[in-house]
């Protein structure tokens, strides 16, 4: 029998990408070292994943100001377009991803994405026509609740049908997002797609059975 629910990680499970080609691209667009640039990404990624900024634009002034530059509309501007234009070459979805989440939905499971990102991601969601191939999209911006908490794999439960958590697998390419499934009961896989570089960093799956790819659900 396939899982009544299955829930699926977005980068680097979902889809491939360089965060760290696009750090290094606005750090020299603004006159930055990529490591600054970097480190104004990551202490602002909590509060991003959450919404707390308000808004792509609050999102990129929050980053700027980390980096100690100026966030004059003009530049939140540019550089909001400059990334959307970066996203379309650099996130692109693995070969496999569409065709198993049509099985499994064929199959009759409720398949819902579950993100933690912020409102830069809403763009490429939508430009990867994934709200039609979603039963449910959770982006934690949106929900205001991020992995490894427990209200964000609520939510998607929650869309997948109020589905219990023993009925439901959870695909992710962290094992601390993993952890926080199983500690509500969810059945877990840890994907390690070849040459994926996430900011997180890979770590050992703890427990958690590993796959390559999602053909594994099938």
């Amino acid at each position: 029998m396939p899982p009544a629910a299955v829930l699926l990680d977005l980068y680097d499970t979902l889809v491939a990408s360089d965060w760290r080609e696009w750090r290094d691209a606005i750090a020299a667009h603004i006159g930055v070292s990529p490591s600054l640039m970097g480190e104004a990404f990551d202490v602002t990624r909590p509060a991003r994943s959450v919404g707390a900024y308000g808004s792509e634009a609050g999102d990129m002034t929050a980053i700027l100001e980390a980096a100690g530059v100026e966030p004059t509309p003009a530049l939140v501007e540019e550089l909001i377009t400059a990334e959307q234009e970066f996203f379309v070459q650099a996130i692109q979805l693995y070969p496999d991803s569409l065709p198993v989440v049509r099985e499994l939905r064929a199959r009759g499971s409720k398949v819902v994405l579950v993100s933690n990102c912020s409102h830069d991601t809403g763009p490429v969601v939508h430009r990867l026509g994934l709200d039609d191939e979603f039963d449910a999209l959770i982006l934690s911006y949106e929900v205001q609740a991020r992995k490894p908490q427990a209200a964000i794999y609520e939510a998607a439960l929650e869309a997948a049908g109020g589905t219990d958590p023993a009925d439901a697998v959870f695909v992710d390419d962290q094992a601390a997002y993993c952890d926080g499934a199983a500690a509500l009961g969810i059945g877990t896989l840890m994907i390690h797609r070849w040459l994926a570089d996430p900011p997180e960093g890979m770590h050992e799956p703890a427990g958690h059975r590993t796959i390559v790819d999602l053909t594994a659900l099938l």
